[in-house]
Order: C-alpha cells, then sequence, then structure tokens
C-alpha cells in the first residue's frame, strides 16, 4: 500500500481487522437499587396480606358486638320496638277483641283466658310484606317464652325467645335461619310479644 505523502502513518485497513476492546469478555451489569418498602414486601408479602386480612376480621367483628342495643317493650301505653313508636290506634281501630297499636307497623294483642296472648304485625322490611304472629306465656316460674312464625317476602322464618327471671330484661331469641339475636326490656317497662323481624 503507498505511504501518503509526508510519510505520516495509517491504520492498515487491507486485512479489515478493526481494533474492538472486549474487556475480557465479562458482560457489563448495573446494579440496581430496589426501594426498602419494595424489598419489604417481595419478602413478606404473605405475611403482610394476611396481617391486613386479620385486620377486617378484627373490624368486622367490633361493628357486629357494637351494634347498638335493640329493646321492644310496653311503656305509657305504647309500644317500642327499637327506634319505632306504636301508639294505641283511635278507638281501638274497631277491634273489639284485643289491643290494637299502629305506627311504623301494626300490632294486634288478644289476651286469652288461661294468661296466654297472641300478637300478630304486619310492616314492611326492605321493600317486601313482612308478617308475624307469636304465642306469648304463660309465664313459668323461671320464665316467660313465646314462639314465633314470621313471614318476610313470602319466606317462612320460625323463632323462639326466651326471657328468663334470673338475667331480668334480656330477651333471646333463636330462628330457624341460624340467627340470634338478644333483645333489652329496660326496667320498670312491660314485657310484650315481640312478632317482628326484628336485627334484619
Amino acid at each position: 500500500m503507498p505511504r501518503p505523502p509526508g510519510g505520516a502513518a495509517l491504520i492498515d485497513r487491507d486485512p479489515q481487522n478493526l481494533p474492538v476492546p472486549l474487556g475480557g469478555m465479562t458482560p457489563g451489569r448495573r446494579t440496581l437499587s430496589v426501594p426498602a418498602p419494595l424489598r419489604l414486601w417481595r419478602r413478606r408479602r404473605s405475611e403482610v396480606l394476611a396481617g391486613i386480612g386479620l385486620l377486617l376480621a378484627v373490624a368486622a367483628a367490633l361493628v357486629t358486638v357494637t351494634r347498638p342495643d335493640l329493646a321492644v317493650y310496653l311503656d305509657n301505653d305504647a309500644v317500642h320496638v327499637g327506634a319505632l313508636t306504636l301508639s294505641p290506634a283511635a278507638g281501638n281501630g274497631g277491634v273489639i277483641d284485643g289491643r290494637l297499636y299502629r305506627g311504623p307497623a301494626t300490632l294486634l294483642l288478644i289476651a286469652r283466658s288461661d294468661g296466654t296472648v297472641v300478637a300478630t304485625a304486619v310492616t314492611v322490611l326492605g321493600g317486601r310484606r313482612a308478617t308475624g304472629v307469636c304465642h306469648f306465656g304463660p309465664p313459668t316460674a323461671n320464665e316467660i317464652a313465646e314462639r314465633c312464625v314470621l313471614d318476610i317476602g313470602g319466606v317462612s322464618v320460625t323463632c323462639e325467645d326466651s326471657l328468663r327471671f334470673d338475667v331480668p330484661g334480656v330477651w333471646q331469641r333463636r330462628c330457624s335461619d341460624g340467627q340470634e339475636l338478644t333483645v333489652l326490656v329496660p326496667a320498670g317497662a312491660g314485657v310484650v310479644p315481640m312478632p317482628f323481624p326484628l336485627g334484619r
């Protein structure tokens, strides 16, 4: 290959070998820094999710336990069902046998000579018609008990209620669909049957 004028040396390009630095053939790696919260999440993901689930379960239990007490009782000639008040119907609603109460629900109480009371009620629950019939009493030495059949939008549920004298002022309701409920009777108030879809 002829030399350029002035004798300047150039790279010999005849073999077409270009010098490429390979650096020992070791691939270069770039270390990425992972934020600490992400490292913790990767290592402890299952424990964190289990902890969140446990906290949600405890919160649900607290909401259930701290639900306001439900009370059903007779006071000053009015029947109180939770926050609702049923008042005696004017002229007893034309009913000859029994006592009629009206309000957000209608309640009819019929006392019998053997000390039992039959109670029927009609109301609306969540847009569905709800009816109930209870056979109440007579009181025994230990408790007052009643058996109620509720019909909520065509679905029938049977409930057994008992008010024990050793735990005054507390009804215990157990229903055929698994519902269990505590219903209070304030001190000094009268006890009435509960043909209502309580706690639903």
